[in-house]
């Protein structure tokens, strides 16, 4: 029964690793995306009217930054292992690494669960990214169209 459950446990560490990487490249393609829609913004700012000034149109550009990179940013705590030791006289010796194969298994229910907890925040940011920017297509279709009538 324990080697199923950490087989299973496994199985959802891989799969929360690859849609992490995989929220990670969707974040860095809206961040290219984003910065060249800015510009682009930016490029015609006296063709807008009045009330639109430059802070308010780039409000939205960054609280959409603000969101893909809260997104892409890395939150693993440390582990209590010491994987890579930097110290002043440090031997040969001291970079091999034995595993710890019964710790290792002790401690996939906590990776699991940091696992899941940083794909929740990252689904969450890139959600909010995600709304705001489509809030602000349907507000600058009205504010053109307002203009317009």
């Amino acid at each position: 029964m324990a080697n199923d459950r950490n087989a299973q446990l496994g199985n959802l560490i891989a799969g929360y690793s690859d849609s992490i990487r995989l929220s990670d490249f969707k974040a860095n393609i809206a961040v290219l995306f984003v910065a060249i829609m800015m510009g682009t913004v930016l490029q015609f700012r006296e063709l807008y009217p009045w009330y639109l000034s430059v802070p308010v149109l780039l409000a939205p550009f960054m609280i959409i930054f603000l969101n893909l990179l809260i997104s892409v940013y890395p939150r693993y705590p440390r582990s209590g292992r010491e994987r890579f030791p930097l110290w002043r006289n440090a031997d040969p010796d001291d970079f091999s690494f034995i595993g710890d194969i019964e710790r290792d298994l002790e401690t996939l229910p906590e990776r699991c669960a940091m696992f899941s907890r940083i794909l929740w925040w990252k689904t969450i940011a890139l959600q909010i990214a995600y709304v705001v920017s489509m809030l602000t297509l349907v507000a600058a279709g009205v504010l053109l169209f307002a203009r317009r009538v």
